[in-house]
């Protein structure tokens, strides 16, 4: 059996088994295998319409070639996509897949116990098509690290490790008779894991260098009132002008960027101020203050909250309190997006428990009530990819862009039946509609006839 014949054999196994096919290249020195996708319609991620009848060539984990009737040539896997839709890979811009249990609780349970957890998480985001992740805010780098090895199946993450809060903002999630971390006292598993406390300029640089040592690619500020956090109102405004401005010239020192959470006017207007260019959340803010972060040229990160509505309606808590005021906000905020002409990064800040990572889905057909399906599309792939993209040198995944189908991008792709242009849900139903998942050009799940 000549060579080529065998690298193809184990590659094809390899595809079987659910690994990665590059260390065959690595093992072998030979060209890895390639794979011909014919007969799709493909969605580039940007246009307007899926252009049909068109074969695309993976080499890699990168797209070779997109054309019509393309010689497959030697060492090639045929996969024939029967006239479907060829999409990106969907990227979701705000989740928390190190945060698989609620913020209270993370510091009872065993930590092997809950990245544990946070695996099998990963896994069920890719098996729905989730090719891509921005993570913002957990210690996830581990678990990205071991995705990129390939020591587990799941999507690309971007990290921002730990997030950072003020004394009594959303990330300080002490109990009430535990001391402050300044007085050296010991911290309980979540102190120690998830968040930096940090009061003034100087102590917030040192938070900031300290995420980024421990493998942030971008670092998230807490900016104002959380849900999920016990003692700060929605409506307070967290850190002044000269913190955070100090948390943006930290990650300008390492050409990355600051994205805050912050609902309110004047949490949103005081980070715009100190020149914060990702704003997650805003849900409370006032059409003028989204003309304002159009004209800085700042990203809006948001999420219809549409599950959380659901579950907060049978809550009698202090935070199903604080929950509903931001639910509230949404339409507005959705309504003059839209209006302005702001795109609005498609995330899910799914977190806490597996049914709020498996009813993530359910964002695309919330978003209907302000968007066309066309238009979340774009927001859930090229234009989270412009998101991810502000990283810089600090983007892991430089091989090639993100969320579009061209030549030189990055294989994560979806098959899928039905028409997601027309009709986004098509993607709710990911089990019976999405029929192939690649992701680094490596199948994932392949149900095609």
């Amino acid at each position: 059996m000549n060579i080529r014949l065998q690298i193809l054999l184990v590659a094809v196994c390899g595809w079987l088994a659910g690994q990665p096919v590059e260390s065959i290249a690595a093992e072998t020195g030979e060209v890895l295998p390639r794979i011909l996708i014919r007969n799709v319609s493909v969605w580039d991620g940007t246009s307007d319409a899926a252009d049909p009848g068109r074969d695309v060539l993976i080499e890699g984990r990168l797209i070779k070639a997109i054309g019509n009737q393309q010689s497959p040539g030697d060492n090639v896997m045929v996969i024939d996509g029967g006239g479907r839709v060829l999409i990106p890979g969907i990227i979701d811009a705000h989740t928390h897949l190190a945060l698989p249990a609620a913020p209270t609780e993370i510091h009872r349970l065993d930590p092997g116990y809950v990245t544990a957890l946070s695996v099998k998480a990963a896994r069920g985001v890719l098996s729905r098509g989730w090719t891509t992740v921005r993570d913002i805010g957990g210690p996830s780098q581990g678990l990205a690290r071991a995705i990129d090895e390939g020591h587990l199946d799941g999507p690309r993450i971007y990290s921002s490790a730990m997030f950072i809060s003020q004394t009594s903002g959303h990330g300080d999630f002490r109990a009430l008779t535990d001391p402050h971390p300044s007085v050296g006292s010991g911290a309980n598993a979540f102190a120690q894991r998830y968040t930096l406390i940090a009061d003034g300029p100087a102590e917030v640089k040192r938070a900031v260098r300290e995420s980024l040592r421990q493998g942030a690619t971008a670092i998230k500020v807490m900016a104002g009132g959380g849900v999920s956090s016990e003692y700060d109102p929605i409506d307070t405004t967290q850190y002044s002008v000269a913190e955070l401005r100090a948390a943006v010239e930290a990650a300008a020192d390492w050409n990355t960027y600051v994205a805050v959470h912050a609902y309110t006017d004047a949490a949103v207007l005081r980070a715009l101020d100190a020149g914060v260019k990702v704003i997650e959340h805003g849900h409370l803010i006032s059409e003028s203050t989204l003309k304002r972060l159009k004209a800085d040229g700042a990203y809006l990160s948001s999420q219809s909250f549409g599950f959380i509505r659901t579950y907060l309606a049978n809550q009698p808590s202090s935070r199903a309190r604080k929950g509903m005021q931001v639910v509230e906000g949404v339409d507005n905020l959705m309504t003059n997006a839209r209006k302005l002409g702001i795109p609005v990064a498609f995330g899910t800040d799914a977190f806490g428990s597996f049914r709020a990572y498996e009813a993530a889905p359910r964002e695309f057909g919330y978003r209907l009530r302000w968007f066309n399906s066309l238009e979340i599309l774009k927001q859930a792939t090229s234009h989270n990819a412009k998101l991810l993209a502000l990283t810089g040198p600090r983007n892991p995944y430089q091989d090639g862009p993100l969320g579009v189908i061209e030549p030189g991008a990055y294989a994560d792709l979806l098959i899928v039946d039905g028409d997601p242009l027309g009709d986004i849900r098509v993607l709710e139903d990911h089990a019976n509609n999405i029929r192939m998942i690649m992701k680094d050009g490596q199948i994932y799940k392949n149900t095609l006839d």
